[in-house]
């Protein structure tokens, strides 16, 4: 290997590449050549260190960076350096477990498979639902166990799933079904490897031998049990080695903790530190502003980055009146953009994927192309539209049994599941039904003459209906506040289901729209490399860069969410924005609204705090 692999480097760079013994952590902000440092680091140690490929590890969060380092790795050494080994945090868990325990790719379950198994052990439980946000969250809270490392009795009752002793049973059950399948999930690699390195101390000093330096990208995004094991991997010589930003450590939801970052220099006092200081990607004002915001954390690292970029007026801030201008002004935008930018080179990024769903719509409706990162649900798909649905199809002939299960105690209505025997619901037969009480016969006697008087509505009267005067709205709100969720979040949905509906009058119609909607929503996802704008989560934005971008919906109770209340879950917040903001090369627009149905709506906080 040649001096060449110095050249470009600035000071830091050039210390964190030289590094080849005991642990260093390496500092790397948003733009400052990370990718570019960890490739040379690697190259440097097989060229120049004269260390054995084979005995380096280097771990990624995901397939596609772990791909990515490999390639523009190999395109600096060739073939010198093909036995490095490049994984993600799961394959390396799993190529250990496949040796031991002799498993492999089929062992794994799958997302249906997952659902599938729990639905049947909440079958058993009659106070437990088991839709598909029930399931959702009960899966979500039994990654956040296992990543902490913790047993189902530490489970949070206060998130209001279930009750804990309810909670124990299914995910006992759950897990029990997955032993005797011989199956296991992703959380359950990291687990299951530190338990073998914990009972078998010869299999963990197998792979020390093997893995005797080890780099970890993205190192903010550790959970606890990941740490667990990489430590122990790293024993004795402790040859470990992290780059990463604490101020980009956005996935709390999968138990990734900054402060696992922060105690590094604790747990390994003899570490060596550097500071990536330079962003060669956003323009001064970008990254001026981005670093005032997130320099309002009190958990992190201080540090200061600079702009190798020359740029002025770059960053832009507008209000307005309500959503529906919001969204014309940011079609226009992108269109104006499209004259001198390819619409790849243009990102709208959200804080939740009802964001990206609308703008979908929006974008569609102006004859813009867009392609969908992450895989968004139609809303149409999910539980209130999928209600709603079934009570227009009711209305309309449509009387199955299936319908009504979904919507006949909503709200409670006292209807037992029982008495409906036939696939057909008859529900004059059922309120004239003797063995049920006068005040239930009641409630149909009503429900009938609320769905009858639905077939002659225009559709958006109609949704306006079933929401308002029929209760639903109010049952969804109660339900939604019982298990902890944001009933904001639900006004959302249900503005956007009724808005859908405006412009059509008829309810084929209406029917048929969705069936467009959703068939291009699908469409979106699978054509990457068209030239469109990129719709995404700023979570999904973590990594990426483009010459625009489109930050709107940047409102209280948005950004940052309304549930956040700790001061820790608003330093996530703050630091979820600073990732999105960083994405942005050449110009970031930040659009937010001044009133949603009449009522105020404030611009976030955050604005003021980055000085904008």
């Amino acid at each position: 290997m040649n001096n060449d692999i110095f050249s470009g480097l600035s000071p830091e760079q050039e210390q964190a590449v030289r590094h080849t013994d005991g642990p260093m952590m390496v500092l790397a902000g948003p733009g400052s050549g990370k990718t570019f440092v960890i490739t040379r680091r690697i190259a440097y140690m097989v060229g120049k260190g004269g260390i054995d490929p084979g005995h380096i590890l280097v771990i990624t969060f995901t397939k596609a960076a772990a791909m990515e380092m490999e390639e523009r790795f190999h395109k600096l050494c060739g073939d010198t350096g093909s036995d490095v080994n490049f994984g993600t945090f799961h394959a390396v868990f799993l190529g250990i477990l496949k040796e031991f325990y002799h498993y492999n790719r089929s062992n794994i379950l799958d997302e249906a498979s997952k659902r599938h198994y729990l639905k049947e052990v909440l079958g058993g439980y009659p106070d437990a639902e088991d839709d598909e946000t029930t399931i959702e969250d009960l899966l979500g809270a039994f990654s956040r166990l296992k990543n902490d490392g913790l047993p189902p009795e530490e489970y949070d009752e206060s998130k209001g799933i279930l009750r804990k002793d309810t909670f124990v049973k299914v995910y006992n059950e759950y897990h029990g079904i997955l032993k005797a399948e011989h199956k296991l999930d992703f959380d359950d690699m990291v687990l299951d490897t530190y338990r073998l390195f914990e009972e078998r101390p010869e299999v963990l000093m197998n792979w020390q031998n093997r893995y005797r330096y080890i780099l970890v990208d993205e190192f903010q995004d550790i959970n606890p049990m990941q740490y667990k094991v990489v430590r122990m991997l790293a024993e004795p010589r402790r040859n470990l080695f992290i780059v990463g930003d604490d101020d980009q450590s956005i996935y709390g939801f999968r138990s990734a903790d900054p402060g696992i970052m922060l105690g590094f220099p604790s747990d390994y006092p003899d570490a060596e530190r550097v500071t990536l200081k330079e962003n060669f990607r956003s323009t001064p004002p970008i990254v001026g502003a981005a670093l005032k915001l997130v320099g309002n954390n009190r958990s992190r690292f201080l540090k200061k980055l600079r702009a190798k970029r020359d740029g002025n007026r770059s960053v832009f801030v507008n209000g307005f009146d309500e959503r529906a201008q919001e969204a014309e002004a940011v079609c226009t935008l992108i269109g104006q953009a499209h004259e001198h930018m390819d619409y790849k080179d243009m990102a709208l990024l959200f804080r939740t994927n009802s964001g990206a769903g609308y703008y979908s719509r929006a974008l569609s409706g102006a004859g813009i192309p867009f392609y969908v990162k992450e895989k968004i649900d139609s809303i149409f798909a999910g539980d209130t539209a999928q209600d709603m649905l079934a009570m227009l199809a009711f209305a309309h002939g449509d009387r199955s049994r299936k319908n009504f299960l979904r919507f006949m105690n909503k709200p409670l209505r006292y209807i037992r599941r029982a008495l409906l025997t036939e696939e057909t619901v008859d529900l004059e037969k059922l309120f004239n039904d003797k063995s049920i009480k006068p005040a239930v016969a009641n409630q149909i006697r009503k429900l009938k003459y609320q769905l009858e008087g639905l077939e002659g509505m225009p559709v958006y009267a109609a949704l306006m209906y079933i929401r308002k005067g029929m209760g639903y709205e109010q049952w969804a709100r109660l339900n939604a506040a019982a298990k902890g969720r944001d009933t904001e979040e639900l006004e959302e949905e249900f503005d956007f289901i009724c808005d859908s509906a405006k412009a059509h009058d008829g309810y084929k119609d209406w029917l048929e729209s969705i069936a467009v909607y959703e068939k291009e929503l699908r469409e979106s996802s699978r054509e990457k490399d068209r030239d469109a704008v990129q719709l995404m989560t700023m979570h999904g934005s973590k990594g990426l860069e483009y010459k625009l971008v489109v930050l709107p919906d940047v409102n209280e109770g948005i950004v940052p969410q309304k549930k956040a209340k700790e001061d820790k879950e608003i330093e996530e917040e703050r630091r979820i924005f600073y990732v999105a903001m960083t994405r942005a090369r050449d110009k970031l627009f930040i659009f937010y609204q001044k009133k949603s149905a009449g009522a105020k709506l404030k611009p976030s906080r955050f604005l003021k705090e980055a000085g904008l």
